[in-house]
């Protein structure tokens, strides 16, 4: 009884046991559940914590981006970014004002009206010529260089009144293209009507040249997927004014060395306004285009894109893309390779050594006996020596013309040489003031592949309406020069094919 008692007492200390272990586990588990669900609430608690602070903050972004719309009115912010080997970006926000950005695009006040001055007064004197030969309209002006009749002399000095007469009022020719007949005579003299006629329109192709960029410049813009205009502070005038300035100078020389003749036909304030028109504005010229060159070097946050890291970004960009060190054309190249040799040739020859033979060119002598070359500069020890050697200083003033002509030939073709292989398609940016992302990044990239393009563009269409101005008198006076057993045909299809390539390339 004793060993059973013994054993009751066991097993109910065991199951007394058993039970203290399971409320153990009953209270360990309780309290899990409680732990469990206490930071299951404060999860939740927490999660709402966060998607009430990101409400707040999607609507504070909101109010921001509101509030800057709003000041966008007001200013534009433009954000540059810096990429790293692992495409990450550093936005850095600039702010700049419309006038700003177009006082770095559009030249400057000063130089346009210089250059609408002082071309200005060539292209009337050329305009003259072309359209109403031998009428003294620059008298209007005789305040300026103290004579009231300088340019009357002037056109009796150049023998150019022969072809004016106003006597029949409305009816009168006064020198237009009226007068051209199509037959030449020793009395009606249309070999030297064709020089001074042609000489107008060489003087016209040259001045346009400077005129038409400055004064009719647009500022880059995006046009139709393309940038468009050109950019002051980027240098795409600069070859404009070089070669401007180059132009003017030979001009101030021609008419500097010619002074006294003109001051004997009593012309002299006239031909000192001449020297002093184009030396004035080829000085001006040149100012301006060291000034920018040196503003835009000082500037230190002027992007510069090499030639290497341009031909990179094509390569990578796109295997079509064009090259930026190759020519601006090659097809204008070659084109005023042969067209413009040859009228370089001619002019040179008139300018240099007038009425000398040029034994390749077809009918040359014939070219010179129409257009009186014989008359005051006849080749030595020939029939025309003989016969007009003693008369030949009274055509000093044709010879003058006859001069004029061809430097005024040679420096179109010198626009147009320059134009088509003096430069590559550059590597230039558009010459802001800073980085930028958006449409100035698109802007500044693709000039730095096309700013050549955008110079020679300036050049050829200013060009293109010279040869179509030649092409008009050269068809104009074919009738006269076949009376005269001279074949102007292959000249009328050299200089169309050159101002329909020109025109292409120019406008479009």
């Amino acid at each position: 009884s004793s060993n059973s008692s013994n054993n009751n007492t066991a097993s109910n200390s065991n199951n007394s046991k058993n039970k203290s272990d399971n409320s153990n586990n009953s209270n360990s588990k309780n309290n899990n559940n409680d732990s469990y669900d206490n930071a299951k609430s404060r999860r939740g608690k927490k999660q709402s914590s966060k998607s009430s602070s990101t409400n707040n903050d999607s609507s504070n972004n909101n109010n921001k981006a509101a509030t800057a719309a709003a000041a966008g009115s007001n200013s534009t912010s433009s954000s540059s970014s810096s990429s790293s080997s692992n495409a990450t970006t550093t936005p850095v926000t600039t702010t700049t004002t419309t006038t700003c950005t177009l006082h770095h695009h559009l030249l400057p006040l000063p130089l346009v009206l210089t250059v609408l001055v002082c071309s200005g007064l060539f292209w009337i004197a050329s305009f003259r010529d072309l359209m109403a030969t031998g009428k003294p309209i620059l008298d209007t002006l005789g305040v300026l260089w103290g004579q009231d009749d300088a340019d009357a002399n002037f056109l009796q000095y150049t023998k150019s009144t022969a072809w004016f007469e106003d006597t029949r009022g409305w009816k009168s020719t006064q020198g237009g293209l009226s007068t051209i007949m199509s037959t030449t005579t020793d009395a009606n003299n249309m070999g030297g009507l064709f020089v001074r006629k042609l000489s107008g329109v060489a003087g016209l192709s040259f001045h346009t040249t400077k005129l038409m960029p400055v004064v009719f410049h647009s500022p880059p813009q995006y046009h139709h997927g393309k940038w468009t205009g050109a950019s002051w502070s980027a240098g795409h005038f600069d070859p404009v004014l070089i070669l401007g300035m180059m132009g003017d100078v030979c001009l101030g020389v021609f008419y500097l060395g010619r002074l006294e003749e003109l001051k004997d036909a009593g012309c002299g304030g006239l031909g000192m306004a001449f020297v002093l028109t184009s030396l004035v504005e080829a000085f001006i010229l040149g100012m301006y285009m060291l000034s920018r060159r040196m503003n835009h070097k000082s500037q230190p946050n002027v992007p510069k894109v090499t030639t290497s890291t341009a031909s990179a970004r094509t390569s990578t960009a796109n295997p079509l893309d064009e090259n930026p060190n190759s020519l601006p054309s090659r097809i204008v190249a070659r084109t005023v390779s042969i067209v413009s040799t040859l009228i370089s040739l001619v002019s040179l020859r008139d300018l240099l050594l007038p009425g000398a033979i040029l034994s390749f060119l077809p009918r040359d002598d014939i070219y010179l006996e129409w257009t009186g070359a014989f008359l005051h500069s006849p080749p030595p020890d020939t029939v025309e020596a003989d016969e007009y050697g003693l008369e030949s200083p009274l055509f000093a003033g044709d010879l003058l013309v006859h001069q004029l002509l061809g430097l005024y030939l040679f420096l179109s073709c010198a626009f147009k040489f320059a134009s088509a292989l003096g430069w590559s398609k550059g590597n230039r940016s558009m010459g802001s003031g800073g980085g930028g992302g958006g449409a100035k990044a698109m802007m500044m990239e693709e000039n730095a592949e096309r700013s050549g393009v955008v110079s020679s563009k300036m050049i050829w269409k200013a060009q293109a309406l010279g040869d179509v101005g030649v092409l008009t008198v050269l068809r104009m006076f074919t009738p006269a020069a076949k009376s005269a057993s001279l074949d102007l045909r292959w000249h009328l299809m050299l200089v169309a094919y050159e101002a329909f390539i020109l025109s292409l390339y120019g406008f479009w």
